[in-house]
């Protein structure tokens, strides 16, 4: 059984007008079309804005000899003050760690900001 990597760990910090976002939630999902598998988990910003993601990931003995192409829809919403922000939108084409931007995660989201692209990422995060 292949370990595929559906989406990396994700750190960041939540700031509105340039201050930390305290409880905000933080909510990744992400959409496997090989299995056509979702999974979703959530957290919260600390006092300071900041929050984590672990790693998620997963197995699959058929897509591990089987050829085909990967994808896996990922989206990370940040719900603040009873609005929804879209914080990340990406395709990912591959199960390796780190797979989407060829290092680890970190971000910075700014609640005024409106979303845009960031290279093949799309949303209001910008990567550090």
């Amino acid at each position: 059984m292949a370990k595929m990597v559906m989406f990396s760990a994700v750190s960041g910090k939540v700031l509105q007008d340039g201050k930390p976002v305290a409880g905000a939630v933080v909510e990744r999902e992400f959409r496997w079309s090989w299995k056509s598998e979702t999974g979703t988990d959530a957290t919260q910003t600390d006092a300071q804005g900041v929050f984590k993601l672990p790693l998620i990931e997963r197995s699959s003995f058929m897509g591990s000899v089987l050829p085909h192409e990967p994808n896996v829809r990922q989206t990370i919403l940040i719900k603040h003050g009873g609005k929804t922000y879209k914080a990340w939108m990406f395709d990912k084409p591959n199960y390796k760690p780190e797979g989407e931007i060829g290092r680890p995660i970190v971000m910075t989201c700014r609640l005024e900001k409106e979303p845009t692209h960031h290279g093949d990422v799309f949303g209001i995060c910008e990567l550090n």
